[in-house]
């Protein structure tokens, strides 16, 4: 159904109603005029047509709305949804995304179905109508405001100090004794992005490897292979660009690939030995934590 929401107001002594006037759309009116000017725009979010298929009318023929929840997951499959016929008005065909896997890991805003908490459903100046700072190219070096998507929201923050410290023995997982592998990726001018060892974004949101690791990544128009196995404290890694690498938090190992050592000494031994225990500790306390929260 055709909807349009231009409106007039009418003054009372007790309230001001805003009714809807049926004579021009929500995007030329003159509080939406400014919709659809930025540098990435959401078709059904600026065209009038689709409003209420996500703003839902309270009383009919007036400019009130319900609020919209934090979990808008049965908003975006009318459109994004698998199997679903996206309205024929839409110039191009929207991507489909996976909600459903019980094979997959997923992203947890994802799968909360909080799809606003990181796109904005109207337009957008970044990348793939995101809220805030994320790069747009396949290389990106690390600054404070790179990842502000995901360093500021609630998901990583304060991971920064995983990204910015060239070795520790505690801001990350990811390390070849205290190596910060997390550095060695992005602290470089040909920084890896997150989505090219993560599958966060388009096309979809989900893997079946643990941490959301990508079986392949885009490369200009090549997709490039990438396998990856987790072990019990570390793991390896390899793609069409570099041989296996492995890595290991506490026993670390020489891997044949050409890299830039990062500043600072190589941890000791007992360094080593005191960084697995108190690792252990933090495992087996986030496990009780997982038991106390069921009963």
């Amino acid at each position: 159904m055709t909807f349009f929401i231009p409106y007039v107001s009418i003054l009372s002594a007790q309230e001001k109603i805003t009714l809807i006037d049926a004579n021009a759309s929500c995007v030329t009116a003159s509080c939406h005029s400014n919709m659809g000017k930025k540098k990435y725009v959401h078709a059904a979010g600026v065209d009038a047509r689709f409003c209420v298929k996500c703003h839902e009318i309270v009383k009919d023929g007036e400019h009130t709305f319900r609020k919209i929840s934090s979990n808008t997951r049965t908003l975006c499959i009318q459109c994004h949804g698998e199997g679903i016929k996206a309205p024929a008005e839409l110039k191009d065909p929207p991507p489909r995304i996976v909600f459903e896997d019980k094979n997959m890991q997923f992203h947890p805003l994802f799968i909360a179905g909080e799809c606003t908490a990181c796109h904005d459903a109207h337009e957008s100046n970044f990348y793939k109508h995101l809220k805030v700072q994320y790069p747009d190219e396949f290389y990106a070096l690390y600054t404070e405001k790179t990842y502000a998507l995901c360093i500021n929201i609630n998901c990583h923050k304060g991971f920064e100090k995983a990204l910015t410290a060239p070795r520790t023995l505690t801001d990350t997982m990811f390390r070849n004794g205290n190596v910060n592998l997390h550095y060695s990726h992005v602290s470089i001018p040909k920084g890896r992005t997150c989505r090219t060892c993560h599958q966060i974004c388009y096309p979809q949101h989900v893997s079946k490897n643990p941490k959301l690791i990508r079986e392949s990544f885009p490369f200009g128009k090549r997709a490039l292979t990438l396998t990856f196995e987790k072990t019990e404290t570390g793991g390896d890694c390899s793609t069409t660009c570099h041989r296996t690498s492995k890595y290991d938090r506490y026993e670390p190992v020489f891997n044949l690939i050409k890299t830039v050592p990062p500043p600072g000494n190589d941890a000791t031994d007992e360094e080593l030995k005191l960084s697995r225990e108190r690792d252990l500790q933090k495992q087996e306390d986030k496990e009780g934590t997982k038991e106390d929260n069921k009963q």
